[in-house]
């Protein structure tokens, strides 16, 4: 055992005042072992918060067909403790989803009753902890939590189903802590280091494989889905992208969906059909993947990459027996006659010769989708062996042709996310949040928000950068969703109809660089909604939080999305809530506690100054957004202390998470001039905002310079009257006067003279 680990008796002290051991009907021995966890610090344990980890037995079967399943009460609530619960649970067999209790309150909550498998689950008591449930999974073993049956009964059961060949262990971790962010973050930080023996692992928890995330992820990308369908042939796909490109819409990643393979015709739709030869349809591609990537990019210079989708078993019904394939890897047939699959003694070779033959083609990213079908289509017989094989020779050949160019899709199955996307040793894949866009669907568009900043409480703290899948920007909700790709810290997606564009939203959601290029401009951190017990049917607009982490200067971006369509609500918002307990920053010459935010909304382009212990008011109207941007105000002392400049920095202003535009921020003072600089990643309108302790000094610009060059003065703006304070500086319009290329930095400097 780690030294940095203990394991002790359980302190029942914190879990005992809310939930309590359900005895043996029988007056048996408990099924049920409990063991405390605790982390050392130093020569001290630390005690907040406090976690356990539950273990029940789960057996193999008695027949070699079937699973083996096993069934636990792990806690029953004290009577009067509880007032509401939040679970991550299944939908479908692919994906998951938000569910919340009915009712909240002492008197009104109706106990623990999931409508389906609950992956995490998480319990707000009366005096304000939280007591979150974490099972762990992984490619042999599944363990989710259900209520009872009976409605009056409140009880939190483990579920656990064992498709190996040994008896396993079915592990909870159980956390009581001041907030679900607090519980979650300690959940998961067990769970990366829990092995299979009880044992407690020592990990590098930043040590993430491969240095964090590929640029790919910063560039605007197109996918065929939604935009194209099924009826893909190499002119349709080279006509949708020369369109965009015609249309000033530049994306550098073009997605080439479902249905590009060789295929037999088995059965009588899409769900029946078959994978044959690496080789794409010879009737839709007669050139193959290589001219059609050739076409593409000869037309298009912009598109640097060009993906491929795929299933995990080849096609929705895996692999045809009669194909090239099937003379050149040794096929398993799996439950039934029509179903085949590459056996696990050749499935590493299988993947390493078809991504090979993928990146000889051109392509240079992957989209693995119907992961599920891992689950739901292999019997037990074969899961036990093939479920690890297929997630461990996909990884090492993904991560071996494409690094983190792979998304990892219909794959919100406990199994793979903590097989294949826990560890930070493992490579950093992109993985859908969430089920499909709808566009066609009105009613879906307020709810796949509402998914994914609810399922990303749990796959934040996964080893993923967050997809919450493509949109169309010449549609209803078009910008609706356009903030919640720009604040989710995820890739940008578009899957327009041919000719149907709306570049206004474009370029709420791009930027170009100073090579030209389109980018998108990413938050680094992950976003989630920040009211976590509030649920859908409540109809109160949604909150989003997520940080665009700027070297030491952390600005918070808090989107708001009605729900309901219902009349214009306004909203008062802690600022605690967005930007945490306390800021603190070594910005503008000493280290010091921020005691005054800058808030930026992008719907009204107005400045709001509230103090830390102040509320942020935002209005929404009846299908309605807005994004903030959340930014600490820098006290600069002047004149040997007499005086002071109070500084803080948005962005740019025009794109939704402009914000994240900035890769660095520089303040410093002096005795007749306070500098402001920040290295932008993108051209735009960059804005600051700054207020004087004498105002008759207020207005005085001594210099602006972009890459060392001085910019004449009708390139930026003081604000007067109700815009007091906020200074804009027109960088795209300024680099393009003074004809700067990428020679020159992007550092934007503005020399406030006081």
């Amino acid at each position: 055992m780690n030294n940095n680990f203990l394991i002790g008796m359980p302190d029942h002290r914190a879990i005992e005042k809310y939930f309590t051991i359900p005895p043996p009907p029988d007056g048996s021995a408990n099924p049920v072992t409990i063991e405390q966890l605790h982390k050392s610090m130093g020569n001290t344990v630390a005690t907040d918060p406090r976690t356990w980890v539950y273990t029940f037995s789960i057996p193999t079967s008695r027949t070699s067909r079937d699973p083996g399943y096993a069934e636990a009460a792990l806690a029953i609530p004290v009577p009067g403790t509880t007032i509401s619960y939040f679970a991550t649970i299944k939908h479908g067999t692919a994906w998951v989803q938000p569910h919340h209790s009915s009712f909240r309150g002492l008197r009104d909550y109706e106990g623990f009753h999931p409508p389906r498998e609950a992956i995490m689950a998480a319990f707000t008591t009366y005096q304000g902890d939280v007591v979150l449930f974490l099972p762990l999974s992984n490619g042999e073993k599944t363990v989710y939590l259900k209520g009872s049956q009976n409605a009056k009964e409140d009880v939190i059961i483990g579920v656990g189903r064992n498709d190996g060949f040994l008896k396993v262990d079915g592990k909870v971790v159980v956390v009581v802590a001041k907030d679900v962010e607090e519980a979650v973050e300690e959940a998961f930080y067990w769970a990366k280091r829990i092995g299979e023996d009880g044992r407690i692992m020592d990990i590098e928890e930043e040590a993430e494989r491969g240095g964090g995330d590929d640029p790919w992820n910063d560039s605007l990308k197109y996918c065929t889905w939604n935009s194209l369908g099924r009826e893909l042939t190499d002119k349709r796909i080279v006509n949708a992208v020369n369109d965009l490109y015609d249309s000033k819409i530049e994306v550098q990643t073009v997605i080439i969906d479902d249905n590009w393979q060789s295929l037999d015709n088995n059965g009588r739709d899409s769900f029946g059909h078959r994978w044959t030869d690496f080789e794409a349809d010879k009737i839709a591609f007669p050139r193959g993947l290589k001219g059609l990537v050739e076409d593409i990019k000869r037309s298009n210079r912009g598109v640097k990459h060009v993906a491929v989708w795929h299933g995990i078993l080849g096609y929705w019904n895996g692999v045809s027996p009669n194909g090239w394939i099937s003379r050149n890897y040794k096929l398993r047939n799996v439950g039934n006659e029509s179903i085949y699959v590459v056996d696990k003694s050749d499935i590493g070779r299988f993947y390493d010769d078809f991504y090979k033959f993928l990146s000889n083609q051109g392509i240079t990213a992957v989209k693995a989708d119907t992961q599920c079908l891992l689950d739901e289509r292999l019997p037990s017989a074969d899961k036990g062996e093939l479920f690890p094989a297929y997630l461990s020779a996909w990884r090492n050949a993904a991560s071996k042709y494409f690094g983190t160019r792979a998304i990892s899709c219909m794959s919100l199955v406990p199994q793979i996310l903590f097989t294949n996307h826990l560890s930070p040793s493992l490579p950093k894949f992109t993985l859908r949040n969430s089920d499909d866009f709808f566009p066609h669907t009105p009613n879906s568009h307020p709810w796949h928000i509402f998914a994914n900043a609810h399922n990303a409480v749990l796959t934040a703290r996964l080893n993923v950068t967050p997809d919450w899948d493509m949109f169309q920007t010449r549609h209803e909700w078009a910008g609706y969703h356009a903030a919640a790709r720009c604040i989710s810290g995820g890739p940008v997606y578009i899957t327009d109809d041919v000719g149907s564009h709306d570049i206004s939203i474009v370029k709420k959601v791009t930027a170009r660089s100073k090579t030209g290029a389109m980018v998108t401009l990413r938050p680094n951190g992950k976003a989630r909604s920040s009211e976590f017990f509030v649920g859908f049917g409540e109809k109160r607009p949604l909150r989003v939080s997520n940080t665009a982490s700027i070297s030491g200067y952390d600005i918070g971006l808090l989107g708001t999305f009605d729900l309901d369509g219902g009349r214009e609500r306004a909203d008062m918002i802690p600022v605690r809530e967005i930007v945490g307990d306390e800021v603190i920053t070594t910005l503008g010459g000493e280290t010091q506690v921020v005691k005054e935010f800058g808030v930026f909304s992008h719907h009204t382009k107005k400045v709001q100054i509230v103090k830390s212990s102040g509320y942020v008011k935002m209005n929404v109207v009846k299908g309605g957004w807005d994004v903030v941007a959340v930014c600490p105000i820098v006290p600069v002392r002047i004149d040997g202390g007499r005086g002071e400049v109070s500084v803080g920095v948005f962005g740019l202003l025009e794109q939704i998470s402009g914000a994240a535009g900035m890769s660095e921020v520089k303040i410093a003072g002096g005795n007749s001039t306070v500098r402001v600089g920040a290295e932008l990643k993108a051209l735009g309108i960059f804005g600051i905002y700054a207020n004087y302790s004498d105002p008759s000094r207020y207005g005085k610009i001594r210099q602006v310079t972009i890459g060392g060059q001085d910019v004449p003065e009708r390139f930026w703006t003081i604000g007067r009257g109700k815009q007091y304070g906020e200074i804009t500086v027109d960088v795209q319009s300024a680099w393009d006067y003074l004809r700067l290329d990428d020679r020159w930095d992007l550092w934007v400097w503005v020399h406030l003279a006081v």
